[in-house]
C-alpha cells in the first residue's frame, strides 16, 4: 500500500467576476471549490495510474469536513486526523476583463501537540513493506524534526519512505535515512549549500548521499531528471512539448516513481514513468493533473541515458 501525508490540506475557493467594482455589489459569474495539497495530488495521480493510496494529514472544522467529503467523492481513500482548529482556506478572485487574480488566505490552523501525537500514532500503524510519501513544509506549530521522526519510526517496520521537502526539514529528514529523496535542482543546491545549474553536476554531488539513502531523484524541468543509485545513474529526458502550466509536475513525477516501485518495477522503469507523468501534467492549465492517456503517449518518447 502507498500512503501520502499532507500535513495541512487546503480548501481552495475560486470565484470569477467580470470586473471588481469597489463600493458596489459584484456578481459572481462562476464559482468552484477544490482541495489542494502535495500528498493529495500525488494520490490523485496514483489513482489515475490505476493504483490505490491512503491520504493522511490534519483536517478541522467545517472546511475539514468539506475537504474530506470532496476527496472521498473523487475516490481518494482518506484517514485524516481531526484537529480543533479550522482547516485553511484560500480564496482566489479572478477578474475576467483585466485577466487579474487576487489570492486571500486564512492563517494556517493551529496544531496542538496532542494532535501531532495522534497523527504519529497513525503513522506507526502503517503496515510493513508499504511506501510512505512525505513532503511539503512542516506547519508552524510542529517541530521541524517531524519528517525525521516519521522516517525513524517507519524504517523500523521496513517501510520505504519517499521524502520531497526543502531546506531544514529536508536536511534533517535526510539524516534519518529515507528510501528516496526527490528535490528539484534548486532544492538540491540548498541541500549542499552550492549553486547547482546543470544536471551533470548533480551526479557527482549526489553520490555521497548514497550512504544515507537508496535513491536520489533531482528534477530540472524540461532538462529532465537525474536519477542516482548504487546500481547505476540515469539522465531521463522528456520529449519537447508545449507547456501550459508546470503546477503539479513535481508531484506527478513522484507519483509515477512510487507507483512503479510499489509494483516491483526497477528504478529505471520508475524514472521513465515519473518523467512521463510530470511531463503530461504540464499539458494542462492551472492545477489540472495528468491523464493516463497522455502519460502513455509521452512515455514512448521519453529518452534515458545510463551513466
Amino acid at each position: 500500500m502507498i500512503y501520502t501525508i499532507t500535513q495541512s490540506p487546503v480548501l481552495n475557493r475560486t470565484v470569477e467576476v467580470e470586473e471588481i467594482i469597489y463600493d458596489d455589489i459584484n456578481e459572481i459569474v462562476e464559482a468552484k471549490n477544490s482541495v489542494g495539497g502535495k500528498g493529495i495530488d500525488i494520490s490523485r495521480v496514483i489513482k489515475e495510474l490505476g493504483g490505490q493510496s491512503v491520504v493522511l494529514g490534519f483536517v478541522g472544522g467545517y472546511n475539514g469536513i468539506e475537504v474530506e467529503g470532496k476527496l472521498v467523492n473523487e475516490g481518494i481513500v482518506c484517514d485524516f486526523t481531526r484537529i480543533n482548529d479550522e482547516s485553511q482556506t484560500k480564496i482566489i478572485i479572478y477578474q475576467r476583463k483585466k485577466n487579474l487574480q487576487t489570492l486571500l488566505s486564512t492563517p494556517e490552523p493551529e496544531i496542538k501537540p496532542s494532535e501531532v501525537s495522534a497523527l504519529h500514532n497513525k503513522i506507526k500503524e502503517v503496515p510493513g513493506e508499504s511506501y510512505v510519501v512525505l513532503g511539503g513544509s512542516v506547519p508552524k506549530d510542529m517541530d521541524v524534526n517531524f519528517f525525521a521522526q516519521a522516517i525513524t519510526t517507519l524504517k523500523k517496520k521496513n517501510v520505504r519512505v519517499v521524502l520531497d521537502a526543502d531546506e531544514e526539514a529536508s536536511a534533517r529528514g535526510l539524516d534519518a535515512g529515507p528510501f528516496l529523496i526527490k528535490p528539484n535542482i534548486h532544492e538540491f543546491g540548498r541541500l549542499i549549500n552550492k549553486n547547482v545549474r546543470d544536471l551533470e553536476d548533480v551526479f557527482e554531488e549526489a553520490k555521497p548521499f548514497l550512504k544515507k539513502v537508496d535513491y536520489i531523484v533531482v528534477s530540472a524541468g524540461a532538462r529532465g531528471v537525474a536519477g542516482i543509485s548504487r546500481e547505476g545513474s540515469y539522465h531521463v529526458i522528456p520529449p519537447k512539448i508545449k507547456v501550459r502550466s508546470s503546477l503539479g509536475a513535481g508531484d506527478s513525477l513522484v507519483a509515477g516513481i512510487v507507483f512503479v516501485l510499489s509494483k516491483g518495477g526497477s528504478f529505471e522503469e520508475s524514472l521513465v514513468m515519473g518523467v512521463a507523468c510530470g511531463t503530461a501534467s504540464t499539458l494542462n492549465p492551472g492545477n489540472i493533473l495528468c491523464s493516463k492517456e497522455d502519460i502513455e503517449i509521452i512515455k514512448k518518447d521519453v529518452m534515458i541515458k545510463k551513466f
